[in-house]
């Protein structure tokens, strides 16, 4: 995608994929929210560039093509795959950005390890313990089908953006970018039908690992330099939330998305890539 090189770095629990896109020695490590894969975040990247840094961005453990296991999806666990892959890619001190899931993990990871990063963005996702999110989602992913007769099946048609987010359309991605955006969560079978790479019951383990405690305390440790994005309309992040992140770590940088829903990579990447470039230029060293 976008000239990004796979390769596969092994970890502990197996082999984990990254796309990876050459830019300046300065690193830049992304972090795709539940269901995603790195390919999310292509748009984003191909909007900072060609002075962009080197970016990397992985598929989760449970997503993609990597690792999927029984057990072993609390946020900790999560945490320590970006630390392995930050150590085995020999990163020094990489920019941290995370989007949902990703968002959680990035939190956690920056209040707990501060020097393992230069910074961290963290896109649209509370610290709060949240049960009927939990609940929906785990439903939702059992109403979903096992495999699609093919591949444009399951991809089903596009989306056509919300009111909320209409004024941004020309910062989306084509319908192709999506495309293939989808097409690399799924895989073949035999047959010729189609069904995740991502494995449901880990999605399912790790939403209800994640959203049944509350990270508040690791909210309260973040420090500068962070950035919070959260978009205006999302329904990931209610407003009593986000006012009391605000109030409770004023030290963070806030910039509100208006109109913006949840899914920030692919419905505003341009927005997201101009506020990264200004976050970033912002950091020491």
């Amino acid at each position: 995608m976008n000239g990004a090189r796979e390769t596969f770095v092994d970890l502990p629990a197996g082999p984990f994929r990254t796309l990876d896109w050459p830019g300046s020695e300065r690193a830049v490590l992304f972090l795709h929210g539940l269901t995603g894969v790195a390919e999310v975040w292509g748009p984003t990247i191909a909007t900072l560039g060609p002075d962009r840094p080197r970016c990397i961005a992985i598929d989760q453990r449970g997503h993609g093509q990597s690792p999927k296991q029984a057990s072993s999806y609390g946020i900790g666990t999560f945490v320590a795959d970006t630390l392995g892959i930050i150590e085995a890619l020999g990163l020094k001190r990489p920019h941290l950005v995370g989007h949902s899931m990703g968002a959680r993990v990035a939190m956690v990871l920056a209040a707990r390890y501060p020097a393992a990063i230069r910074s961290v963005a963290i896109v649209d996702i509370g610290p709060e313990e949240w049960k009927a999110n939990w609940q929906e989602t785990v439903a939702a992913f059992d109403r979903m089908p096992p495999s699609w007769p093919d591949a444009e099946a399951s991809i089903g048609r596009p989306r056509t953006p919300s009111s909320t987010d209409a004024d941004l359309v020309s910062g989306r991605p084509d319908a192709e970018t999506l495309r293939e955006i989808a097409l690399a969560r799924l895989k073949t079978l035999p047959g010729g039908s189609v069904t995740w790479h991502a494995d449901r019951e880990a999605l399912k383990k790790a939403v209800v690992s994640h959203r049944t405690r509350n990270y508040w305390h690791e909210w309260r440790q973040v420090t500068p330099p962070a950035l919070y994005i959260h978009g205006g309309a999302s329904t990931e992040v209610r407003p009593h939330v986000a006012a009391r992140m605000r109030e409770t770590n004023p030290s963070v940088a806030w910039e509100e998305f208006d109109g913006v829903g949840h899914n920030v990579p692919l419905i505003a990447p341009q927005q997201l890539a101009a506020s990264l470039s200004r976050f970033w230029r912002q950091v020491p060293g």
